[in-house]
């Protein structure tokens, strides 16, 4: 059976209505225009993408071109270097307290200050549970010993700067927290201080082992 397009009542339809032409072509109108729009927006499209990759490629070339990588990794390890070497060593923790305590109570009696109290305070490794869970201060290196200090004393302003003259010309590192003066009924000060201990490296590699060792348990 043949279909002939000639004699269809359809085309006749539309050859014999021109409203019926027109809002054919307008409907062809709009699809064509609504293509050049997909078109336009998938150019543009491709164009940011290439931008975007052409400005990554142009970052790393760069950034590969550079040669102060060698300089900034001799400076980083000279900082590390200078940092390690502030910090204070003791064999024990125990000995560590008493180190802080000893050098504190000798630059209190230099800097002249009256009726001094020192307490030392020291903290093993530092509590990753904790630091974690409250988030209220940084985790400390598992190879450093944080031994903290308060120092109380009958305030005067010259045996507060000599003190804390000593504390900041001591070649170790010691790290004043907070300074409270009090005013009534005597004139007091109280200092917190904080040194950190580097472990020796005979206590950090059983402590390595025993914790590989606890982790194969656990598999």
């Amino acid at each position: 059976m043949k279909f002939d397009l000639t004699t269809s009542p359809i085309l006749a339809e539309i050859r014999g209505n021109p409203r019926l032409r027109l809002g054919l072509w307008l409907i062809f109108g709009i699809f064509w225009l609504y293509a050049l729009l997909l078109l336009r927006d998938a150019g543009n499209r491709a164009t940011n993408e290439l931008t975007t990759l052409g400005k990554k490629v142009a970052r790393l070339q760069t950034e590969s071109a550079q040669t102060a990588w060698t300089t900034r990794a001799a400076s980083a390890e000279a900082l590390q270097v200078n940092l390690e070497s502030r910090l204070w060593r003791e064999g024990t923790i125990g000995l560590a307290q008493a180190t802080f305590q000893d050098w504190l109570t000798q630059g209190a009696q230099q800097a002249n200050l009256a009726r001094t109290v020192v307490t030392v305070a020291a903290q093993e490794e530092s509590n990753v549970e904790n630091a974690a869970t409250a988030k209220t201060e940084p985790v400390m290196p598992k190879n450093i010993w944080k031994v903290s200090a308060k120092v109380g004393f009958d305030f005067t302003p010259k045996g507060l700067y000599a003190f804390l003259a000593r504390l900041e010309q001591h070649d170790k590192q010691v790290i004043v927290e907070s300074l409270t003066i009090r005013g009534s009924p005597a004139p007091r000060a109280e200092l917190i201080l904080v040194a950190h201990f580097q472990k020796p490296v005979a206590l950090e590699k059983p402590a390595a082992l025993a914790s590989d060792g606890s982790k194969g348990t656990r598999q």
